[in-house]
């Protein structure tokens, strides 16, 4: 996404900083403009550059991972939650405004058509126009979804927290996260009022009570570490042959689905108390849900 915005941001910033097409009439003028050429070639790179810099911040802002925008100073993660974390409508938009100008192009030199304008510059813009006009609608609908899950109960308790995932594909069904006093629930949630919404339907969980393997266990880095990304941590507890395991999940990543990059947190400690092992790796390597 970030690359197709970058191409788009430089096919304008060429077009209206480009070399003319006139010809040089004055032969000892033509290092000096050939000179002139370069450095706005050179410039409108840096702008486009830092155009995508900026883009591919605010694309994550978007996302439910969010970004620290205050590290190093604070490591709180903003994240808006408009856009899945692969969408793949961005870059249809986008490679849609670069390629179809191309091929019109080549239609067009085919019978004999004159450009009136720089090819590549209407599609350009217009592709930027339905990005923007996309990341609205899903702004939008995700205001709807977040009231939908804040209007409700949950097995007869308020949330004191909840997020709206964005569908990679749908826009009209969203990933609902519910943290109660006592639970943590995952559903589906309509991004439309005239849709019933059902609070009941969720998937919920129960938190563990607190326990001296439950506290030892967040004193250690590899719970530390998970808890700066994790959004909606859970916590299982289970017994093993040499004590117990503990291990954290995000529900966001149950929420969206997510099997394949999904991390998780596992701690073991002995029958004492004390932790024998901390490590963090692949949701998938764990057995605790």
């Amino acid at each position: 996404m970030v690359i197709g915005a970058a191409l788009i941001c430089a096919r304008l910033l060429r077009m209206k900083g480009g070399p003319s097409r006139k010809p040089i009439r004055d032969a000892e003028n033509a290092p000096q403009k050939a000179a002139a050429t370069a450095d706005g070639g050179i410039a409108a790179l840096l702008v486009a550059a830092t155009l995508a810099a900026v883009v591919h911040v605010l694309m994550d802002l978007c996302t439910s991972a969010g970004v620290a925008l205050l590290w190093p100073w604070r490591e709180t993660r903003f994240a808006w939650d408009w856009l899945p974390g692969v969408d793949m409508w961005i870059p249809a938009i986008l490679l849609a405004g670069i390629l179809l100008p191309e091929l019109f192009g080549l239609v067009g030199s085919e019978i004999g058509a004159k450009e009136r304008a720089p090819r590549g510059h209407n599609g350009a813009i217009a592709a930027l126009v339905l990005v923007l006009i996309y990341v609205g609608a899903r702004a939008t609908l995700h205001g709807t979804a977040v009231a939908q899950l804040d209007a409700h109960t949950y097995r007869g308790e308020s949330p004191r927290r909840f997020a709206a995932i964005a569908d990679p594909v749908s826009l009209l069904n969203w990933h609902g996260v519910v943290e109660t006093d006592s639970q943590i629930c995952t559903l589906s949630v309509p991004a439309t009022e005239g849709t019933r919404f059902d609070p009941e339907s969720g998937a919920c969980m129960h938190k563990p009570g607190e326990s001296p393997a439950l506290e030892a266990a967040q004193q250690t880095n590899a719970t530390k570490n998970f808890l700066r990304a994790a959004r909606f941590p859970r916590a299982s507890v289970g017994t093993t042959e040499d004590g117990t395991e503990v291990v954290l999940r995000d529900l966001r990543d149950s929420a969206e689905d997510e099997k394949r990059f999904a991390v998780a947190a596992r701690i073991l400690l002995d029958r004492k108390g004390r932790v024998t092992d901390q490590q963090t790796l692949w949701a998938s390597e764990v057995h605790l849900r």
